[in-house]
């Protein structure tokens, strides 16, 4: 099997960009044709560049994390260049499993497969709260469809485009026939842009592309209990822009927002609660603010200790199948901008805690003495 670029850069697929990019110049400066005499240096030199290229772009990036390595190379020869504006800059995004209904399915990235290069990813920021408790929400979707002036063929008069005269059809710099190779890594072709192709004369509806691209507003219900990464799909709602090719489906993926005062883990919701030693040596009851802003009574035991967790049930993320809770983290905090009259109350508990130990030391002490005596 090929090396896929993840290897080829010797990260995890699930690697940031910064960490994409530090293996890349690591490894770019080690296998330099200049600096390194091994054998296959100047190949292992262009994978590299090459890996880093298409891992450096998003969009590249989800095409071929969609795809895969051998199906995105098969993609790669069979699309010269780069896609037209009006193109998906998420393309290849596919099936996924139902959720309430078939027109709404949600889950994580790998549940994907892909399906069509004419659907469409958006990204959605959501709020802990909307996350929790499911939202109602409104999304930006670019949106391409055949130009209605040419009839998608990018020419006014409604003729067929002819190759690129600089890079004889290829998309790319450094190519002047369609069976010449292209250099890995090759910028698109500065006449055509990318697209191979040339409309004469161009349309001016679409300026050649073939294709309107237009931002649509969508509704997207928020289901309760979706977690950060997971996606939506809407279907027949992405890029249809040749016919006889259905319509592409929408993936709304969902980033959920920071808190100020809950962070989720799994299924509980957990916070910090504060208390004096006061209230965590004797125990103590608290009224608590829900995510669902309910007010709930909480009894802390006493001699809770710092970083302790006290549980309120049934409080965290709700799911079809099962419950979270509030976790609430013991956080014991000294008192500040004292009274003179709490000072002498603290002053006569260290005393008790002073003597206290004392007595602790003179009894270990005493007893040491005494297995010394019995030894001797």
């Amino acid at each position: 099997m090929p090396e896929t670029y993840y290897e080829i850069l010797g990260v995890p697929g699930d690697a940031s960009d910064r960490e994409i990019k530090e293996a890349y110049l690591q490894l770019a400066k080690r296998l330099h044709p200049d600096v390194c005499s091994e054998d296959r240096a100047g190949d292992r030199f262009r994978e590299v560049n090459e890996a880093y290229r298409v891992l450096s772009d998003p969009g590249e990036r989800g095409r071929y994390d969609a795809l895969g390595h051998e199906n995105y190379l098969l993609y790669r020869e069979g699309h010269h260049g780069t896609p037209p504006p009006g193109a998906s800059p998420f393309p290849g995004f596919g099936d996924a499993f139902d959720f309430f209904s078939p027109e709404k399915s949600w889950g994580s990235p790998r549940a994907f497969r892909p399906r069509a290069d004419s659907d469409i990813l958006v990204r959605l920021p959501v709020t802990l709260e909307e996350a929790v408790l499911g939202a109602e929400k409104e999304v930006g979707v670019p949106h391409a469809y055949r130009c209605p002036a040419c009839g998608g063929t990018g020419s006014a008069m409604g003729g067929p485009a002819r190759p690129c005269p600089r890079c004889g059809g290829t998309g790319r710099e450094g190519a002047v026939a369609p069976r010449q190779p292209v250099e890995t890594g090759s910028p698109p072709c500065r006449e055509c842009g990318g697209r191979g192709r040339i409309p004469q004369p161009p349309c001016g509806r679409c300026d050649g592309w073939g294709v309107i691209r237009e931002t649509r507003r969508i509704p997207v219900r928020i289901p309760a209990g979706i977690e950060s990464g997971m996606r939506i799909r809407r279907e027949g709602l992405g890029d249809g822009k040749e016919d006889g090719i259905p319509k592409g489906d929408l993936y709304i993926e969902v980033t959920v927002l920071p808190h100020e005062r809950f962070t989720r883990k799994g299924d509980d919701l957990e916070m910090p609660f504060g208390l004096s030693p006061a209230r965590a040596a004797l125990g103590s009851a608290a009224e608590v603010v829900t995510i669902r802003r309910n007010t709930v009574r909480v009894d802390i035991p006493a001699g809770v200790r710092h970083d302790a967790v006290v549980r309120v049930p049934g409080e965290g993320v709700k799911t079809r199948d099962r419950c979270g809770d509030l976790v609430l983290r013991i956080r014991i905090e000294p008192p500040q901008g004292i009274t003179a009259e709490e000072q002498d109350l603290y002053r006569r508990i260290l005393r008790i805690e002073e003597r206290r130990d004392g007595m602790k030391q003179g009894m270990l002490e005493r007893y040491i003495s005494k297995i010394r005596r019995r030894g001797g």
